[in-house]
């Protein structure tokens, strides 16, 4: 018998294309913002360039003049703490991206998959939108515990050195009483 997860946090997720203004939303389109109890979000963007600027991306001069998909996507990067991007050189390495100045001096955590993981995870986070289109909706992780995305979120985002110690306290648990397997999801901590 297997365990199932003793704390069971809602995970909700919403196509960014819903959040945006009409004239802009389809700039967004492909871009996912799952959010972990209710607080907590891990933003899945499409593909972007990357080169030496990367770690401190170019944004366009006014953030609410978005007029391109990289621009969306780089603004999104830039205001999100926790991204997941395809690249197929940088897959399963993460960066820490700093903004100083520009985001008060926060750092944001970029997790790279392979632009196959990713295909996988936009299919499955479209199904879950659509299952769960309302921002007061959610499910479980134990309802949800078979989708590669929900295994790549407990079992590559949260266990992160780069994970925040306050975020692991929003998700009720603590660093060092968290185990994972990569082939089965589940979560073996105790609530706080």
């Amino acid at each position: 018998m297997k365990p199932s997860p003793q704390y069971d946090f809602p995970v909700s997720v919403r196509c960014q294309t819903w959040e945006e203004e009409p004239e802009v939303a389809a700039l967004y389109q492909g871009i996912f913002d799952v959010t972990l109890n209710h607080t907590l979000s891990v933003m899945f963007v499409p593909e972007v360039e990357i080169n030496d600027n990367f770690l401190f991306p170019i944004l366009p001069d006014n953030v609410d003049e978005i007029s391109t998909e990289l621009e969306a996507r780089l603004v999104t990067i830039a205001l999100s703490r926790y991204t997941v991007t395809p690249n197929s050189l940088l897959a399963a390495k993460e960066e820490i991206i700093s903004l100083s100045g520009w985001r008060s001096s926060q750092e944001g955590v970029i997790f790279f998959v392979t632009p196959q993981e990713f295909s996988i995870f936009s299919t499955e986070l479209s199904m879950l939108a659509k299952e769960i289109p309302s921002v007061h909706s959610d499910k479980k992780v134990s309802e949800i515990k078979n989708f590669e995305v929900t295994k790549f979120l407990i079992d590559r985002i949260i266990p992160s050195k780069y994970f925040a110690e306050e975020d692991l306290q929003i998700l009720g648990t603590r660093r060092l009483n968290l185990a994972f397997s990569s082939h089965e999801t589940q979560l073996s901590q105790t609530p706080l």
